[in-house]
């Protein structure tokens, strides 16, 4: 593995190279080697720029000794969680990738029977290879950015799923993605096509990596590539709880057709460092784009977090809500931007951003952005930061409720509307988590 340093700083960037690169069609191979060029030769991105004035970009970078990708099997409490869900019914399928090493793919007979089709990456590209290939990178790309060249050059193996036209799935489709040991580098990549007038639910759960800073960490660079065509209806919940040894990087990208619908739900409690970034284009009218976000970070975790609405096309509908609760001296950055093309006319975009620091020490940042280029639009944004309502204390410890179950009682009804939106069998889960972070307040 050789190094490569830029003359535009003074970093040494590893000249990442893996086997992948091997596999495959000759189309994918050089979409890779493509990726591996550019990232070796875009530069880190200058720290204080947009989306990097908060986070330092060289904290991504994988040495060249961080390559491996092991993982611990079956570590993972929520795995027999969810197997369980899936024995009694409640899931239609249940993926769990480790490290992009192994696969394990459970589908109910119904699902299967609907033609639903859940499988590796490396095994979709031979199976469905005309759908592959067309979707494929076709939203993240090494076009995006340095550490999305990364993951599109790096990835070893990933989940493609399709749910064809006219096909509803009642029950959600719950993937697993495990990140490796401290030491370890893992590059999970989902592709989802969705048909038209199709419907479902996915549950994208990224957890394991490295437990403790101390044991070194882990390193995680995430791809999301999701299609729906034209009326379908898809809900996309993310929860990132990787280990606090982990430093996490995720890049999420959606386009929707004309009078489909997509909800983005993005949960964020793990990880040391975590960069994530979630966008959706509306590429037809009548297209419907809710995001609904909830981010808690505690102890010194750093969060920084992008969300994009894109209207491509007129005619379409965009809203985000997005939740921050930060403790102890964790950190938090938020950028929301709408975008709104020339020719999309009458369009509708709402996006809020509210933070709730419950002590001193904690710092959340909130940047609304919008590049609007026509007038005939409807948009408005709004953002708060600040401490719990002591108003509201008040009133609570004077029906005697103590301090500290108040400020609980708050927080809760706080995040709890975020949390409803997750599938039942998610909700419990989340609660548990907001009530551990609530603990020793």
């Amino acid at each position: 593995m050789t190094t490569k340093t830029t003359q535009e700083t003074d970093y040494t960037i590893p000249a990442v190279a893996t086997p992948a690169l091997e596999r495959g069609p000759v189309w994918l191979r050089e979409r890779r080697k493509l990726s591996l060029d550019t990232f070796n030769s875009t530069p880190i991105p200058r720290r204080g720029l947009h989306l990097w004035r908060y986070t330092d970009p060289e904290k991504f970078l994988i040495a060249a000794d961080r390559m491996d990708t092991a993982f611990v099997e079956h570590f993972d409490e929520a795995e027999q969680v969810e197997k369980k869900h899936f024995d009694e019914g409640s899931l239609a399928a249940l993926a769990i990738d480790y490290g992009g090493r192994r696969m394990d793919v459970m589908i109910s007979d119904t699902t299967a029977s609907k033609g639903v089709v859940i499988k590796p990456l490396s095994d979709a590209v031979e199976s469905h290879h005309d759908l592959v290939e067309e979707h494929l990178y076709g939203l993240v790309s090494s076009r995006i950015g340095k550490f999305e060249a990364m993951n599109s050059a790096m990835w070893n193996d990933g989940l493609f799923v399709h749910v064809p036209a006219n096909t509803t799935i009642e029950r959600p489709i719950h993937l697993i993605r495990e990140a490796g040991r401290a030491g370890s580098a893992t590059f999970p990549r989902l592709l989802v096509v969705v048909g038209d007038n199709a419907e479902v639910t996915l549950i994208d759960e990224y957890a394991g990596g490295a437990a403790q800073t101390a044991d070194g960490f882990a390193y995680s660079n995430g791809a999301i590539e999701l299609f729906g065509g034209q009326d379908s209806r898809v809900r996309y919940v993310s929860l990132q709880r990787q280990g606090h040894g982990t430093i996490s990087y995720l890049t999420h990208r959606a386009r929707i057709g004309k009078g489909a619908s997509m909800m983005t739900i993005p949960f964020a409690f793990g990880a040391s460092i975590s960069k994530q970034n979630f966008g959706v284009q509306l590429d037809g009218t009548g297209a419907n784009s809710k995001m609904v976000g909830l981010l808690f970070g505690a102890g010194r975790q750093h969060f920084d977090n992008h969300t994009v609405h894109h209207h491509s096309v007129g005619q379409t509908f965009s809203d985000i809500d997005f939740k921050v609760v930060v403790r102890d001296k964790s950190r938090s950055a938020y950028t929301g931007l709408i975008k709104i093309d020339q020719n999309a006319k009458t369009c509708e975009a709402y996006q809020e951003n509210r933070n709730l620091l419950l002590n001193r020490g904690t710092k959340a940042e909130t940047i609304p952005e919008l590049e609007i280029l026509n007038e005939d639009v409807s948009c408005s944004h709004g953002a708060t930061v600040g401490p719990i309502d002591e108003m509201q204390i008040f009133y609570l410890t004077s029906r005697g409720i103590a301090h500290d179950e108040a400020v609980r009682i708050v927080v809760s009804g706080f995040v709890q509307s975020s949390i409803k939106m997750a599938p039942p069998d998610l909700q419990e889960r989340l609660s548990d988590v907001i009530a551990e972070r609530l603990k020793d307040l």
